[in-house]
């Protein structure tokens, strides 16, 4: 069966696949275009006791959005394989594949807010 045809057929799972690539490719755009011209180092992580405890560079929130997007994409390959043969299992990894997209929203925003 082409690709094409099992992704029309499972649905759900191709849903859920399309939501965590266009969470992972819209916090990575959003955090990439909001700060493109911070200048300086990036606070990448601040806790409320210690401050600041982790700056970089946009390279690495370019590496944070790039391994999102291709960690989703595989796993939507992987889901539309599972769920040919077990429909369970294929759920199980588009779920999961969702909520790491919604995490990585989460923090790349959490970034965008605290520069």
């Amino acid at each position: 069966m082409a690709m094409i045809e099992k992704i029309m057929k499972y649905k759900a799972v191709s849903v859920a696949g399309l939501a965590a690539v266009a969470l992972a490719l819209g916090g990575f755009f959003w955090a990439y275009f909001g700060l493109r011209h911070a200048g300086g180092p990036i606070v990448l992580h601040f806790n409320d006791m210690d401050g600041v405890t982790e700056t970089g560079t946009l390279w690495i929130i370019v590496l944070m959005g790039f391994s999102g997007v291709i960690i989703t994409v595989v796993n939507f390959f992987i889901a539309i394989e599972l769920e040919q043969r077990d429909r369970f299992l294929g759920k199980v990894v588009a779920v999961a594949s969702v909520l790491f997209a919604v995490l990585l929203f989460l923090a790349l925003t959490a970034i965008l807010s605290v520069n």
